[in-house]
């Protein structure tokens, strides 16, 4: 099962900055992005499982793995194939941040955070261009990602993921509490077949009972 690692990343924080007031903030951010180069080290980790059965509220995989969600079985129970993955920054830059949170320079602090977060996400981002490449290769698309911890996916599915890919070969681990370990970790399904929803046609979030009260 594939293991992607080291592989350069270009930062863009300036979403966050807007959100945060860039003027006040440009030199603590600066900073910590220079820290944050140092801190970063990203890794993949995914695999391709056929799908071999669908129910109502949970997708089986080959070997009985189990998706429990019923939107997982709706939007990907008809794709030949699933790719779970999971993708972190590892663990320097949120141990760094716990440092600068004990010395009480909370500025510090949650800047780095900040930065860490778009890190995680744009890790992300290589990821599904990754997958994509795998729907180009088999003539077929990539679908949405869906992910645990979601209205209609409970957090145990996490542990599942887990179970589908090399997650210690990048030294992601899960908690007894179904959470991830670097923090900075994120877990995800993608289906790939010819009927998929797309990004292009929907987002995971129109599958989600409180995306009235997120704020993204």
């Amino acid at each position: 099962m594939p293991v992607l690692k080291g592989f350069p990343l270009k930062l863009d924080v300036r979403p966050a900055l807007e959100r945060l007031g860039a003027g006040a903030w440009q030199r603590i951010v600066d900073e910590a992005m220079r820290e944050a180069e140092e801190l970063i080290s990203p890794a993949i980790a995914y695999a391709v499982h056929p799908v071999a059965g669908v129910e109502e509220s949970r997708l089986i995989v080959d070997g009985g793995a189990a998706l429990e969600s019923a939107v997982v079985a709706s939007l990907f129970g008809s794709a030949p194939e699933v790719v779970p993955m999971i993708f972190t920054i590892g663990p320097r830059l949120e141990e760094r941040v716990a440092e600068y949170g004990k010395a009480n320079d909370y500025p510090a602090s949650f800047a780095l955070d900040v930065i860490g977060s778009v890190a995680v996400t744009q890790v992300g981002a290589v990821g599904y261009e990754l997958i994509e490449g795998l729907a180009r290769e088999r003539g077929v698309k990539a679908s949405i990602p869906l992910n645990p911890g979601t209205s209609h996916w409970p957090m145990s599915g996490q542990r599942v993921i887990a179970g589908l890919v090399p997650a210690k070969e990048i030294g992601v681990e899960v908690l007894p509490s179904d959470i991830l370990r670097p923090f900075k970790s994120i877990a995800f399904v993608v289906a790939l077949g010819s009927d998929v929803l797309t990004p292009a046609e929907g987002s995971s979030c129109d599958y989600c009972e409180r995306r009235d009260l997120c704020r993204r």
